[in-house]
């Protein structure tokens, strides 16, 4: 078996991979499969068109296909051989079009579905791009501050010889800290950050933050919205595939982000194995599955278009991801002002204090 070695850069669309293959390369891959095969390409021709397109580890991924396709094996099997890049979501959907004789449109339900991800994490990147920037100026500005600005001024209070107010206080013990341990404190806090970022990807803390998700106001609607969106449309696109639900719903789970919707899921596939109805399983989640959303797939499943709910349910809750990130918006814009705002005064009246006072005294 070929491994696929990690790169440092590969273009393929308009993002950047380091070592990985991106979400864009993987749409833009199943989509130009798909209308290749419909040309009437074999397929190991169009993989080899775009095998040479492709660039850094997405070539060498494309390569190791192209020579399973060519010694026989299918397209699922040969991308299964990649499981870091190809998600067992793309594998199924391929294998299922495989075997109906339906690949073309399988290719085109996977470049849909994925560029559907695409968008959904651009969108929750957006919430989080504003406070990001603003705190990372706000810190840089910080820091210049602390070791070119502060020093001059700080220094000339401690002339004055007099008792100095507690915030000028405060700021000169700040400087000198700055001065004297900043290094220390800059690698205390990317530490702090890194560690905290280690902790969100361990599977011990995926109960702690999945609960505080769908509890914290700023993000417990884009994270319920996000999750269902994703459930519907992913189940939608299985189910149009020709997957048995049952393991659709298995499948489903792994493109979901919160824990309890994971674990909702898994029971949930359990009792559609033993019989029961979709509908009658998500009864016992009414917490994750608004009601609205549990009546329209009963109705569904009654009328046998359960795809074509689950596909309007899914666009349904991406509107409401659009007006949630609004509102979060709306809420962290006068937040983080605030906070600047406050930081700003307090400098000014660390600063100015000292200084009225010594004019004061002058002019009596």
């Amino acid at each position: 078996m070929e491994k696929a070695k990690t790169s440092k850069k590969s273009f393929w669309g308009t993002e950047i991979s380091f070592g990985q293959v991106s979400l864009t390369q993987k749409v833009f891959f199943a989509k130009h499969l798909s209308v290749m095969l419909k040309a009437g390409l074999l397929l190991s021709e169009a993989l080899e068109i775009l095998r040479n397109q492709a660039t850094g580890k997405f070539k060498k991924v494309l390569s190791g296909v192209l020579s399973s396709i060519t010694s026989g094996q299918s397209l699922a099997n040969s991308l299964a051989r990649y499981p870091k890049d190809f998600s067992s979501l793309f594998i199924s959907i391929a294998r299922a079009g495989e075997s109906s004789g339906t690949l073309e449109e399988s290719l085109l339900n996977i470049s849909q579905q994925l560029e559907k991800e695409r968008k959904l994490i651009n969108k929750i990147k957006i919430v989080m791009l504003y406070p990001v920037i603003v705190t990372s100026i706000a810190i840089i500005t910080g820091i210049i501050a602390s070791y070119f600005v502060l020093p001059e001024v700080t220094a000339s209070f401690k002339d004055f010889g007099m008792e100095l107010p507690t915030s000028t206080r405060f700021l000169i013990w700040f400087s000198d800290s700055m001065q004297n341990y900043g290094l220390w404190i800059l690698l205390g806090l990317i530490s702090i950050m890194a560690l905290i970022v280690w902790l969100y990807r361990q599977k011990f803390t995926q109960p702690i933050i999945g609960w505080l998700s769908l509890r914290l106001s700023m993000t417990k609607n884009i994270s319920k919205e996000s999750d269902l969106s994703r459930f519907c449309y992913t189940l939608s696109t299985l189910l149009k595939s020709g997957i048995r639900i049952d393991e659709a719903l298995i499948i489903t789970k792994n493109t979901l982000n919160n824990y309890y919707y994971k674990k909702s899921v898994d029971e949930i596939a359990a009792r559609v194995t033993r019989g029961n109805k979709l509908t009658d399983a998500l009864l016992d989640f009414k917490n994750l599955y608004p009601k609205i959303t549990i009546s329209m797939i009963g109705v569904g499943e009654k009328s046998g278009k359960l795809e074509d709910t689950l596909l309007y349910l899914s666009d349904f809750y991406e509107e409401e991801i659009d007006n949630s990130i609004k509102g979060v918006i709306t809420v962290i814009e006068p937040v983080l002002l605030i906070i600047i705002g406050l930081i700003v005064a307090f400098l000014a009246f660390a600063v100015i204090t000292p200084i009225y006072e010594v004019t004061g005294n002058i002019n009596l």
